[in-house]
């Protein structure tokens, strides 16, 4: 440690002990700092005034929603049914929440059996969120973990999944900012797009930041796209860059858009949304190699296309050269004299990607191929060797 370096009492870090230069300044990292407080932590979920999620963070649907096939828009009555003192919840309930007098904040214990980590203990806190008027708009729950069967299989899986979720958070900033400097980034964006024609009603699945799904949007006015999104700073981003762009077109793209934050492995559970044989079109962008189960991810695309309905996709194989599509990009960054200015983001870039190295490589070409054709699809164009040769490209029709 450098002994003139000033040592950050709460951490044992180097690091300035100075307070922000202001009041705008603190609210800038108060606003910045809590939904990650809330999405990289324990168990936690929001329900609505009706008692319906909201929607939920990472360590809930490891432990709870994936487990009980839990979608956001049910009720939270899902949930308590399969406690193990369901009973006790229920009766408590009714002499606790009074309609008209119901309580500021919760605190209760939950019991709940899980398959992997046996019976686990959580106390639940409850704090309603306030609207406008004072009024009830939502409640956000956690769910401290008292106790578990298999406490320490269970905090180390939770790790590895909140693990798994910062590093797309920040994958997805420092990413962004490259891509949209990247030009043979948005050749591939526009080689993809281009085989959609004319259709209509489309899918971006695993939209991430939403650069494909605003291509989509702005390459036909009538067009419905249905951007689908599992992480939470992705969807942020593309909220974001929808909301600029409807300023800068002067279109109203959210009339056109509907964003949907969902694991794409778990599409089958909004089939009263996402209505079989509905959609024309389908595309994922760079996705298949991040998802656990690339065919069932195929097989639901196929179920939500109608006959005669098409997936695009791009996706990595084991033959892909990483370090050569980094150089490809310094190269461009660097002819655009952006690199230096973008430098961390490259960086911490390319360390993301050597973490997913393994699934990256994953798949061969062949086993792509495989996973289309069990799917049901009918492929009509693969090309081999696009994006500085990094991935390949497939256009497939569901007979």
């Amino acid at each position: 440690m450098v002994a003139d370096q000033p040592q950050n009492l709460l951490t044992g870090l180097p690091g300035s002990k100075e307070k922000p230069s202001g009041p705008d300044e603190s609210w800038r990292r108060i606003i910045s700092a809590r939904a990650p407080a809330f999405d990289h932590s324990i168990p936690a979920y929001l329900l609505d005034d009706n008692y319906f999620f909201l929607d939920w963070n990472g360590a809930f649907d490891e432990l709870v929603a994936a487990p009980l096939g839990l979608k956001r828009g049910s009720h939270a009555e899902d949930f308590v049914r399969e406690l193990e003192n369901v009973e006790a919840v229920y009766n408590r309930s009714t002499e606790i929440f009074d309609p008209n007098n119901v309580p500021l904040i919760d605190l209760e214990p939950l019991v709940f059996r899980s398959k992997k980590y046996g019976e686990i203990e959580f106390q639940k806190i409850a704090v309603q969120i306030p609207n406008a008027s004072g009024g009830l708009a939502a409640w956000s729950v956690f769910l401290n973990i008292s106790r578990a069967d298999e406490m320490e299989q269970l905090w180390s899986d939770l790790q590895k999944r909140m693990l798994e979720d910062l590093n797309w958070s920040l994958y997805a900033i420092s990413y962004d900012k490259l891509l949209l400097e990247f030009d043979d980034y948005h050749q591939l964006l526009t080689l993809i797009c281009s085989k959609l024609d004319d259709c209509r009603l489309c899918l971006d699945l695993g939209a991430g930041t939403g650069t494909g799904t605003l291509r989509l949007l702005r390459s036909r006015e009538n067009r419905e796209v249905w951007a689908v999104e599992s992480n939470h700073a992705m969807i942020q981003q593309l909220i974001a860059k929808i909301e600029r762009a409807e300023i800068d077109d002067n279109q109203n793209y959210f009339g056109r858009l509907r964003p949907l934050k969902e694991d794409l492995l778990r599409l089958d559970d909004w089939r009263e949304f996402l209505q079989p044989d509905y959609f024309e079109a389908a595309i994922l962008m760079n996705v298949l190699y991040a998802v656990r189960d690339p065919e069932v991810c195929l097989r639901a695309a196929f179920q939500l296309l109608r006959e005669g309905g098409k997936v695009v996709f791009s996706t990595s194989h084991s033959e892909t050269n990483v370090d050569k599509l980094f150089a490809r990009m310094r190269e461009v960054l660097e002819e655009k004299g952006v690199f230096n200015a973008l430098k961390r983001n490259f960086d911490s870039a390319r360390a993301r990607h050597r973490q997913m190295d393994h699934l990256i490589h994953r798949d061969s070409k062949d086993d792509i191929r495989r996973f289309t054709e069990n799917a049901g699809f009918e492929i009509v164009d693969w090309r081999d060797s696009e994006y500085a040769e990094a991935v390949v490209v497939v256009e497939a029709l569901k007979p």
